[in-house]
């Protein structure tokens, strides 16, 4: 009997780092001094050692309170780690001092930096590590101004850079916690706040590649690849989209921002339209959201960000070649088109497949919270167990609109929560844990990293119609 020998591609290797970086995360974070109590719980290590490095934010305690100084700079390292990912920092390591660089070798860099060819992937790779550092520091400075008279020059400067941080890998932690708020609550009138973390969670969310291209090609929009062209289309589409359709939800909600001025009211309603592309800070409590809001949020979280990125869901072109796909047959058109290009059927069917994956675990997923932890009470971020409803108080419990946002939000990989992550069963807690890895390496490599590579069928086989729809 024949054992076949069983090899990893790059795709896969590139998956199996995270796993690596979220063991040993785990395991920094169960050492002592990594708690305030001084008594690690494992649950909750691997738990946030996972959110941290799948960049998505969701955590079972308040990170500012539950660790020391030593365990927060763990949690910013394994976010940092994971936004630019380990291969990505390994192979900058690689090509720049090894001298015998093989072709598996420039492959794999290109995987784990979200690049479409080989050719150029040392000065992509350059790129993604000046650019990421670079705009982390500027907006640590802008955030400074904001941190520095509330917390004093050495925390403010700790809360500035880990939120920048934070934001730019669109993790969505913070360290607000110690000063009384939820996660940005207290700067929802703070416009150069607002602003900072806004923009670096939409450049940290467009992809390394992008920004590789657009650099390239300076202000030559003519030069860029179709991959560029439909995410900068797309991501600003989808933002300003969004932002009006907040704006007509949530204009006179006065559990949100129907007391604001017309200028707060604005910049936040932009700033819910952001920070659901993976980001995962919030300055509301999302619990007082409309149903249009509320299902907005859920259907931004599930596109996310853009390939290459630090986002999650199914990402930004995905979205756009599924409608292309639908607007094609609709018409009957055999090739899928846009900007006088034509888009590989290979993609299309990934597309789909991602789509499709996405779905089917987060309904299955809904499907098992719901029966496991379903009615039960929960205490929301902000200590309460009562939300007020038409002048009544209702009893807070796990019901399935909070258990589809806390799936939708864990798969991709954003954060935003409506309170529940702490009060779930241990069972639900590792579904979540499980969804986070799945949703920042990516369904579609996942089913990569073990699938053979197999010739095309020599035989065609005969084609039949069958009804659809």
């Amino acid at each position: 009997m024949k054992i076949k020998r069983f090899k990893f591609r790059p795709i896969g290797i590139v998956a199996l780092s995270f796993v690596l970086v979220i063991l040993v995360g785990t395991g920094l974070l169960c050492i002592p001094a990594a708690v305030a109590s001084g008594k690690p719980d494992f649950l909750i290590a691997i738990f946030t050692a996972t959110s941290a490095t799948c960049v998505t934010g969701h955590t079972l305690v308040d990170i500012s309170v539950h660790f020391t100084g030593f365990g927060q700079a763990i949690i910013l390292i394994l976010i940092q780690i994971g936004g630019l990912g380990f291969i990505t920092i390994l192979s900058l390591f690689m090509l720049y001092i090894k001298k015998d660089v093989t072709l598996s070798d420039r492959k794999l860099a290109m995987q784990s930096a979200g690049g479409l060819k080989m050719a150029g992937v040392k000065g992509l790779l350059k790129y993604i590590f000046i650019g990421t550092f670079s705009l982390e520091f500027l907006g640590a400075v802008l955030l400074c101004i904001t941190f520095v008279p509330e917390f004093g020059w050495g925390m403010g400067i700790w809360q500035a850079v880990f939120t920048s941080v934070s934001s730019f890998c669109n993790a969505g932690f913070s360290l607000t916690g110690a000063g009384g708020h939820c996660s940005l609550d207290a700067y929802a009138s703070d416009p150069l706040f607002m602003i900072t973390v806004m923009a670096l969670i939409v450049i940290g969310g467009l992809g390394f590649y992008v920004w590789y291209d657009v650099i390239k090609n300076r202000f030559h929009p003519s030069r860029y690849s179709l991959h560029t062209k439909m995410v900068l289309l797309s991501t600003g589409g989808i933002l300003l989209a969004g932002w009006a359709l907040f704006m007509a939800f949530e204009w006179n909600n006065a559990g949100t921002i129907g007391n604001m001025n017309a200028g707060d009211k604005m910049l936040n309603c932009l700033f819910f339209a952001i920070t659901p592309r993976t980001a995962g800070h919030y300055t509301v409590d999302m619990g007082y959201f409309s149903d249009g809001a509320y299902l907005l949020t859920n259907i931004l979280m599930f596109v996310g960000g853009s390939p290459g990125s630090a986002a999650g869901g199914v990402k930004t072109t995905t979205f756009v070649v599924l409608i292309l796909t639908m607007v094609a047959a609709c018409r009957r058109e055999k090739q899928v088109r846009v900007l006088k290009r034509g888009i590989e059927p290979d993609d299309v069917q990934s597309a789909v497949a991602v789509t499709m994956l996405y779905t089917l675990a987060i309904l299955a997923s809904v499907l098992v919270i719901c029966g496991i932890d379903g009615g039960t009470p929960y205490m929301s971020d902000y200590g309460e167990y009562y939300t007020t409803v038409d002048g009544e108080k209702v009893l807070n419990v796990i019901n399935f609109k909070n258990v589809l946002f806390e799936v939708v939000s864990a798969i991709s990989a954003t954060g935003l929560t409506l309170g529940i992550t702490a009060e779930l069963s241990v069972f639900s807690q590792i579904i979540l844990i499980l969804l986070m890895f799945f949703g920042r390496v990516g369904g579609y490599t996942l089913v990569l990293m073990f699938s053979e590579t197999r010739r095309p069928p020599a035989i065609t086989r005969l084609p039949e119609h069958i009804m659809i729809g």
